[in-house]
């Protein structure tokens, strides 16, 4: 049942896309990565408050909020989609391959797709382990991890909510998801070595700052599609990340395990980390192929 919930940030997504110019899109997705790490800071805190009352009243508390919500969306959205460009529901192709299908007749939709899966893919490798390591590597306590948490989100506001307002107007889409890529990069390397503390912090920078990269990449795939395919395209793109969900976690704590054990070959606690680096490399240069010659299409809005 959660899961299915979650489908509503696809929609919003794809909201956003019905409401906004084709050149603004990338900075209003990017509102909606900082709403996210505002409530990655906020959240844990509050929740942690309610908990002294109880183990269950947290998830009371987030059920009251997710009914405003709703409220909310009733009382004050109108429909984003035009009459003229809905299309007939049909259930064949209410599915993810489905969605994958068409996605594929737009070449730089697919390889956005597939940048945004290998970059995804070591995304993962950060609420995988990154408790792990940090214990692992410079004994945190759990407060100690949560301020690192803190810090991030904090950076994540500040990058998405902010800063790519600025960066895309100025630089475009393709140079906004160019720099983004290899900032993670640069961050992913950092953390696989980082000698202390301090220096795992420094890496929190640019891979905050690598969030630029993110809503880049959702404003140049959605730029490539038509009015009614908005929806299709989020809950592919949805559908995607969701899949490295599933494979990335495992992946990386096995190689963290393995790199850590007492009779390991080689300690390395920071391996999934550069595996991550490896990754991200891959998608950025998949990137730059991919969108050689991007011309964003022409504005629409609502």
């Amino acid at each position: 049942m959660s899961g299915i919930g979650s489908a509503t940030f696809s929609t919003c997504n794809a909201y956003i896309a019905d409401t906004t110019l084709v050149e603004e899109r990338a900075q209003y997705f990017g509102l909606m990565g900082a709403a996210f790490g505002l409530g990655f800071v906020i959240g844990p805190v509050v929740g942690g408050f309610l908990g002294d009352f109880g183990t269950r009243v947290p998830f009371f508390a987030t059920a009251g909020l997710i009914f405003f919500n709703l409220l909310l969306g009733i009382a004050f959205m109108p429909e984003s989609h035009a009459r003229e460009n809905r299309r007939k529901f049909e259930l064949a192709q209410a599915n993810p391959f489905a969605a994958f299908q068409q996605m594929s007749r737009f070449k730089i939709v697919f390889g956005i797709m597939g940048v945004m899966f290998l970059n995804s893919l070591g995304h993962h490798a950060l609420p995988a382990i990154w408790s792990f390591w940090g214990i692992e590597k410079f004994d945190w306590s759990p407060r100690e991890i949560g301020y690192s948490l803190g810090f991030i989100g904090i950076l994540m506001v500040f990058t998405q909510g902010y800063l790519i307002r600025v960066v895309v107007p100025a630089f475009g889409l393709r140079w906004a998801g160019i720099v983004g890529l290899a900032l993670h990069i640069v961050a992913f390397s950092g953390y696989a070595w980082a000698p202390s503390a301090f220096w795992a912090y420094v890496f929190l920078i640019p891979g905050a700052l690598a969030g630029l990269a993110g809503p880049a990449l959702s404003g140049i795939a959605s730029s490539q599609v038509r009015p009614d395919q908005q929806g299709e395209l989020q809950g592919a793109l949805g559908s995607l990340m969701s899949l490295t969900s599933i494979l990335s976690p495992p992946m990386m704590t096995l190689i963290f395990g393995a790199f850590t054990a007492s009779g390991a070959v080689y300690y390395f606690p920071g391996a999934p980390f550069l595996l991550a680096a490896v990754l991200t490399l891959m998608s950025l240069m998949l990137f730059v192929k991919t969108t050689e010659g991007f011309v964003p299409k022409e504005s629409s809005a609502m």
